[in-house]
């Protein structure tokens, strides 16, 4: 998005080997080191030039206050892959203190997506792959909308929970944090549907991961995790004892950890039939969340989910004002075609939300007509949706 969006002069990317890849617009890249690197930056600055740094986290702090003496010359957008370097950034003896703003880029919306990929695929292949391209690294993947999106996965699942780990160590190593066996299973376990700290508590006591089956060690781990970036906290509505439903942040990791998980993939191959069932589970669960985000974003309020009492199931997505006190809509999401008895059983446990507007998302059409009482989504519907958020979200952000 930098190089892309920012009319830069010179971008800079710090290595890991402590050297900078340089590159002049216009000019081909070469390698310097930090300190001559540093001295060039300082120069287009002090001629109001604009500077990309990217990998930032990686500079050496003694450059910083190199950086600070620049201002208020030129424009330096520092890019960094971690958010361990933020509070570093913004501690009381950095030199960098007040001279910089945060914005944090997290996972591509599934509205933006769907918006991005509908005139190529049509309405309903840009939601279903929506949900997987929310990470744009995705999109350089051989045979992406070769298959459907649970059964690439799944075809794919090997390579791709290498790429998985390599992303998600290199995440952990830039915060200076090691990515222990103990952070490696509750990413496993998440991404597998447990996501309840007491159970996984117990779950990593018995591996022996863990010294005793103590919830409040697990939720420590579980909030490191949210602090990176990697966890996402859904609310809970309506759930007896429980109020946040932990989760991975991004639908593919989730689905390939899970896999990781319930096949081991990391350990023994699998037929592929047996996979694709395993990833179309996992795969309808974060697309419920992922649709959840949306209508979310569309009703102004805050997603989440509601598990029922009494094995009686669950409903997908119950839309909560910004209070988070009331029920605004609730939603159960269907892949397949939906009937009668879909919706009748739809009623029943949306109804139990206390949300008044209730309705059914149906990605493959209807065989019955809805009840007047019961919204229906189409694809067609998703995707306006998500083209009117989008346009919302651009005439906000040119006011």
């Amino acid at each position: 998005m930098a190089r892309l969006l920012v009319d830069w002069e010179l971008y800079a990317t710090v290595t890991r080997d402590n050297t900078v890849i340089v590159e002049h617009r216009g000019h081909e890249p070469r390698t310097a080191s930090v300190e001559d690197a540093a001295r060039e930056i300082l120069s287009i600055l002090r001629d109001e030039g604009v500077v990309v740094l990217d990998e930032f986290q990686r500079l050496p702090e003694r450059y910083w206050q190199m950086l600070a003496l620049a201002h208020p010359d030129g424009a330096l957008v520092l890019v960094a892959s971690s958010l361990g370097v933020v509070s570093k950034v913004f501690s009381t003896r950095s030199p960098l203190l007040g001279l910089v703003a945060p914005v944090r880029i997290g996972l591509i919306s599934l509205g933006d997506a769907i918006t991005s990929l509908t005139p190529r695929l049509g309405p309903l292949d840009s939601v279903l792959w929506g949900v997987l391209l929310r990470e744009p690294w995705l999109s350089a993947m051989p045979g992406v909308f070769s298959a459907k999106p649970w059964e690439w996965i799944a075809d794919s699942a090997n390579i791709l929970y290498s790429v998985a780990q390599s992303l998600v160590g290199e995440a952990f190593s830039e915060e200076e944090r090691r990515l222990t066996r103990l952070y490696e299973a509750v990413l496993r376990l998440l991404g597998a549907g447990v996501w309840d700290s007491r159970t996984l508590a117990t779950i990593l006591h018995h591996r022996g991961l863990i010294e005793t089956p103590s919830p409040s060690t697990v939720t420590g781990v579980l909030e490191k995790l949210v602090d990176m970036g990697l966890v996402a906290k859904t609310r809970l509505w309506r759930t007896r004892g429980k109020r946040v439903y932990y989760r991975h942040s991004s639908p593919l990791l989730a689905i390939v950890y899970g896999l990781a998980e319930k096949h081991a993939i990391d350990e023994y191959p699998e037929a592929p039939g047996t996979l694709r069932e395993t990833a179309l589970a996992l795969y309808a669960r974060e697309l419920q969340f992922s649709l959840a985000e949306l209508l979310a974003e569309h009703y102004g309020g805050i997603p989440s989910y509601t598990i029922l009492p009494h094995g009686e199931g669950d409903v997908d997505i119950v839309v909560l004002d910004k209070a988070a006190k009331k029920p605004i809509a609730a939603y159960e999401v269907k892949m397949g075609k939906c009937a009668h008895s879909d919706y009748q059983k739809t009623i029943e446990r949306a109804r139990k939300t206390g949300a008044e507007k209730i309705g059914i998302i149906c990605l493959r059409g209807a065989v019955d007509q809805p009840p007047a009482s019961l919204e229906m989504f189409s694809p067609e519907d998703i995707a306006r949706i998500a083209i009117s958020n989008a346009r919302k979200a651009v005439e906000t952000s040119t006011l």
